[in-house]
């Protein structure tokens, strides 16, 4: 018997069987019935799987509801291998995998959480060194955004729903939705900023004199993944995106998504991410004329190819409103992420009626073009920790540098080091209790990218001295550390 038959034979017993897939190295399962898996369930699982020869591993479980039926299913994943050898160094594998993962370094450094228990699923606290790196992205993103010319705006958190209604929302992805009833009006809490951004545009009446018009904005949307989908920061159901919404004329579409892949491809760059592209085209439930759809994905083949850039094809994967360039990048474990997405619309100004009077005096309906280069900055956070292992770059990281001083004689001497880096908006940390060992320690557990140790000798001389550098004169060291934190260089 197939060890997925195995398996199948050894959860049947638990309930009737949904969906399954697998995720890494992981296997997931759906099994229909309404009681909770215990704890003791979960053993017996596995006390049953090695009994019909599969050595198994439990490594979660949970509750979610079935996209069909509406039912509450039970969830649970694991790994499982036809001999216990395997099953062995799997774990010791996995043990050292979870060391780079983002939701234990997270919590270990103290830069974000997520408390189920009072909070909510899915929703993570960001603590001050974890915004610290939020704001580090943000500003990176709000350089692009003058670069590119792109307004920033700010919206609310919810609308009534016939807002959503008007914007197709409701119809094709109310299921995502935090939907409510208050008052006899319905509400819905924003899973999109892009209807919110029309409504800006449309406040005054536009001439083709005012196209392109570019709105972005760091908006907090709410999209109701599965519980039993939900990861850390890379599946939440609360994140924010750095979103923008370009409003051109036809002929404009080109010149714009090309200066947006150039932007994307700047930002991968301070990264050290290789793109791959791919352009999603028009999926089953799309709404509107296939002829405009045709017209918006070969505005986006046209522009990939302007720029040279070779992509491949993912048939019928485009958002319901429009197709859309999918930017993938690969992290140092060798895993692809979806980061950008830029979509080419012409459905959502036809629902709103969104236009703009033509050099003939004319009404014209606008293009809207979609994107975000980080995407979500929650899930970007997760791939950067992961891809370096929480080490992050002298200028991402929540504490720069480390000043050590080896006694209390040149904590005058560390003081003035420490004002200068403050001067200069870096984050520094003074500590001087305890040993220098356990000092230097702490500091490489917390993975500050500029260790500095101070005594009589780097005093007398005006030097510092850096782990993993050697001795630098204080001049040269903070001209360094400055270059690396404006220009996102490596120091």
């Amino acid at each position: 018997m197939a060890l997925e038959d195995q398996i199948n034979k050894a959860l049947a017993k638990f309930g009737k069987l949904g969906e399954h897939g697998h995720r890494d190295d992981l296997l997931w399962y759906d099994i229909d019935r309404s009681e909770p898996l215990t704890k003791e369930d979960l053993t017996t699982i596995e006390t049953t799987l090695k009994a019909d020869g599969v050595f198994a591993k439990l490594i979660n479980s949970g509750s979610s509801l079935d996209k069909k039926t509406g039912k509450e299913i039970q969830k649970i994943w694991l790994t499982a291998f036809a001999s216990e050898n395997k099953l062995i160094a799997w774990k010791k594998e996995f043990e050292l995998k979870k060391k780079s993962d983002h939701r234990f370094i997270g919590e270990q450094l103290d830069w974000f959480h997520v408390q189920e228990d009072i909070v909510a699923p899915g929703m993570a606290l960001f603590h001050p060194k974890g915004m610290r790196i939020r704001r580090k992205l943000i500003d990176l993103i709000r350089e692009v955004n003058d670069d590119l010319e792109s307004e920033e705006v700010w919206t609310p958190h919810m609308a009534k729903i016939e807002l959503w209604k008007m914007s197709g929302h409701y119809e094709h992805y109310k299921d995502k939705m935090f939907i409510w009833e208050q008052d006899g009006q319905e509400w819905g809490l924003k899973a999109m900023n892009c209807p919110f951004h029309i409504q800006i545009y449309r406040f005054k009446p536009k001439s083709y004199r005012d196209l392109p018009l570019r709105y972005a904005e760091f908006g907090t949307d709410y999209r109701k993944e599965q519980s039993g989908e939900l990861h850390g920061l890379s599946r939440v159901w609360c994140f924010t995106m750095d979103d923008h919404h370009f409003m051109v004329t036809p002929e404009q579409i080109e010149s714009e998504v090309l200066r947006i892949m150039k932007a994307c491809f700047g930002v991968y760059d301070i990264f050290g991410f290789k793109p791959e592209v791919k352009l999603a085209t028009m999926p089953d439930d799309a709404m509107g004329d296939a002829k405009l759809w045709k017209k918006a994905e070969n505005a986006l083949e046209g522009a990939l190819k302007k720029a040279n850039i070779d992509f491949t094809l993912k048939e019928k994967d485009g958002a319901f409103y429009g197709p859309k360039i999918d930017i993938y990048v690969k992290d140092s474990m060798g895993r692809k992420w979806q980061l950008t997405t830029i979509q080419v619309d012409f459905f959502m100004p036809d629902n709103f009626k969104m236009s703009y009077v033509d050099a003939n005096n004319k009404a014209q309906m606008p293009v809207m073009i979609h994107f975000a280069i980080l995407g979500s900055v929650e899930r970007f956070m997760s791939v950067i920790i992961e891809h370096w292992g929480g080490k992050l770059p002298l200028w991402l990281a929540p504490v720069q540098v480390k000043v050590l001083p080896i006694s209390d004689a040149q904590i005058t001497y560390a003081e003035k080091l420490v004002a200068e880096l403050k001067k200069s908006k870096i984050y520094v940390e003074l500590d001087s209790d305890g040993t220098l060992g356990k000092r230097i320690r702490t500091a490489e557990t917390e993975k500050v990218p500029a260790i500095v140790v101070v005594g009589e000798k780097e005093v007398q001389a005006n030097k510092v001295n850096v782990r993993g550098k050697g001795d630098l004169s204080l001049e040269d060291f903070l001209a360094k550390v400055r270059k690396a934190n404006l220009e996102r260089t490596a120091f």
